[in-house]
C-alpha cells in the first residue's frame, strides 16, 4: 500500500506555507548576500530582485486574502436575504391562511342566521 505523502504546511493554509518558504528563501538570498558582500561581491541587485519578489508575493497574498473574505461576506449576505425571503412567504402563507379561516367562520355564521 501507499503511504500518503506529507506536505509541509503552516497552519494547514497553503498562501501562509507559501509566503513563510517565500521569506525564508528572500531571507537566504539576503544572507548569502551579505556573504558574498563580505568578500567584495556587488550582489546589490540580486538582494534588491529577491526583496522585490517577496514584497510582490505578499501583495498578491493579501489581495487574494481580502478576496476570501469578500466572498465570505457575500455569502452571508445571500443567506440571510434567504432566510428573510422563506420567513416573509410563510408568514404571507400564515396571513391568507387566517383570511380564509375568518372567511369560512364568517360564511357559517351567516349560513346559520339563515337557516334559523
Amino acid at each position: 500500500m501507499k503511504e500518503k505523502r506529507r506536505r509541509l504546511r503552516i497552519n494547514d493554509d497553503t498562501m501562509t506555507t507559501i509566503v513563510v518558504l517565500s521569506l525564508l528563501f528572500c531571507v537566504a538570498v539576503v544572507v548569502a548576500g551579505m556573504v558574498l558582500a563580505y568578500f567584495s561581491v556587488d550582489v546589490s541587485t540580486i538582494v534588491g530582485n529577491a526583496l522585490t519578489v517577496f514584497g510582490t508575493e505578499l501583495g498578491i497574498c493579501g489581495v487574494m486574502t481580502m478576496f476570501d473574505r469578500w466572498t465570505d461576506r457575500q455569502d452571508r449576505l445571500t443567506e440571510r436575504r434567504e432566510a428573510k425571503r422563506k420567513q416573509r412567504e410563510e408568514t404571507k402563507v400564515n396571513e391568507e391562511a387566517e383570511k380564509e379561516a375568518f372567511v369560512d367562520k364568517l360564511k357559517g355564521e351567516n349560513n346559520n342566521d339563515m337557516a334559523s
